[in-house]
């Protein structure tokens, strides 16, 4: 085997070792000191960050055997898995605080951000079905962490089955791709398959893989018909967890998504475009449609999780051959991740006040917490894509690239008329904090962690508007792709 620089891996080894620290820090330390593991995670993912701007502006490349792609791509989406730990990690520091293997949860937190951060870069049927299977099995492990909880494990339980199901049919997915194109390395198998003995049954062969295979990442990313297990593993699930799955594996799967597409594209003589384009649009409509008729916050988040994806989707159809495409996604991926976070930082604040996360609970806040209930409005508004906003700035991007590609133009009228749709349900929260009568809950003091996040988020969602020059030429550099 050829000199591997591991530099290049240094963001990849260093969330090993940091995990391995919190595990130790965890036995080692006694009950009064747990906080130091949170405190040690964040730090650690936030170090982590220097690294991965090391390779931001690299020239892109492959490693071991170019089962390992080095790219701007990879490396933004890295940054976003960061982000996205280390604010999940300050929702957690007081939400788990009395329950068992307190810092366990923060070493797993971070195993799940490694596991994305080397699903980003996969380009090696092996290492992406290891990585994804990181990613899963440590979500798992999240959702069902309160033990004492039954919603927490019902929530858990369903997770695995379906998880395993979409696992094993994604893996007889890649077996067929192994057959067709006589490798397990994305860009071997599209070469292999553009030779012309290679037609006829081995191109159906490879055709029927990528779908089974797009049946996996479907699961991971909440597209339909694969979204089924997203409103009740949402509920059930701890709300950090819940904030983590809405954003990091979502994230995740895109990036799979592009890479598996951009090396086999080529090779595939299918309207694979076409096929992604009416998937977005069903999981547009079934996330906006099903989202009217909720009655608890984190249920009604899932279902919008369901209909971001169809968004993001857009700039799936679009790229990879236009990297307008990859720009929108990575564009819309930020913003998400600050408004959704934001959101459900919300979230754990009203449960923690009320015992349940129906949204009845958010009537009259305006007059209790006129902070709290105008920094909910910030993220509404975002999530709709209203200006001055991250959200409209990421559907600009991305309904924008949909336009440019003229032939996709239709999917840009489909995003404008379930972004309307969406705004119903979530200007129903604007109005039962702002115009219902009924007396507003009395929160108590929101934890310093939470509060940071809140401001974070917030601030950030209409900062990103203001100021979006650094993010655009980030979604350049992601433009990088090997």
């Amino acid at each position: 085997m050829p000199y591997q620089d591991l530099s290049v891996f240094a963001p990849e080894l260093w969330l090993c070792g940091l995990a391995l620290v919190v595990l130790v820090l965890d036995l080692l330390l006694p009950r009064r000191a747990a906080f130091v593991c949170p405190a040690v995670a964040l730090i650690g993912l936030l170090a982590c960050a220097r690294p991965v701007l090391g390779l931001l502006g690299a020239e892109a490349t492959t490693e071991f055997v170019g089962s390992f792609a080095i790219d701007g791509f990879s490396a933004l989406l890295k940054l976003i898995f960061l982000a996205c730990g280390a604010l999940v990690i300050l929702l957690s520091v007081d939400f788990f605080r009395k329950t068992e293997a307190y810092g366990e949860y923060f070493a797993f937190v971070v195993f799940l951000v490694l596991g994305m951060c080397l699903l980003a870069g996969a380009r090696d049927l092996v290492t992406i079905y290891l990585s994804f299977e990181l990613v899963s099995l440590t979500s798992y492990l999240l959702v069902s962490w309160r033990k004492k909880d039954a919603k927490s494990n019902e929530a858990g339980v369903k997770y695995f089955i379906f998880g395993a199901a979409a696992s094993a049919v994604m893996l007889y997915g890649m077996t067929l791709l192994y057959g067709a194109g006589g490798s397990t390395n994305l860009s071997v198998i599209a070469a292999n398959l553009m030779q012309p003995e290679r037609g006829g049954g081995l191109a159906l062969t490879a055709v029927l893989g990528v779908l089974m295979t797009l049946a996996g990442i479907g699961y991971k990313i909440s597209m339909v018909p694969f979204h089924f297990w997203a409103p009740d593993v949402y509920e059930g699930a701890p709300t950090p967890v819940t904030a983590l799955l809405s954003v990091g594996p979502k994230a995740a799967g895109f990036a799979l998504l592009f890479r598996l597409f951009w090396d086999l594209e080529p090779a595939l003589h299918f309207p694979w475009q076409m096929v992604m384009a009416v998937l977005a649009t069903i999981t547009m409509f079934g996330g906006n449609l099903l989202a009217l008729r909720q009655t608890n916050i984190k249920r009604m988040l899932a279902y919008s999780s369901i209909a971001h994806a169809g968004y993001l989707l857009i700039g799936f159809v679009v790229g990879p051959g236009e990297l307008w495409g990859i720009r929108g996604v990575v564009v819309y991926l930020v913003a998400y991740l600050l408004m959704n976070l934001g959101l459900f930082a919300v979230a754990i604040v009203l449960e923690r006040a009320a015992g349940s996360s129906d949204i009845d609970r958010f009537a009259g806040l305006s007059r209790t917490a006129p902070a709290l209930a105008a920094m909910t409005i910030i993220l509404l508004l975002s999530l709709t894509g209203i200006p001055p906003t991250a959200g409209f700035l990421g559907k600009l991007y991305l309904f924008g690239a949909a336009i440019k590609s003229h032939t996709w133009a239709w999917l840009a009228v489909v995003g404008i008329v379930n972004s309307v749709i969406s705004l119903y349900y979530y200007m129903n929260i604007a109005r039962l904090m702002y115009f219902d009568k009924r007396e507003g809950l009395r929160l108590p003091t929101v934890p310093p962690a939470v509060r940071l996040t809140l401001l974070l988020t917030g601030v950030g969602t209409v900062l990103v508007f203001l100021f979006p020059n650094w993010l655009v030429d980030m979604a350049q550099m992601a433009s990088l792709i090997h």
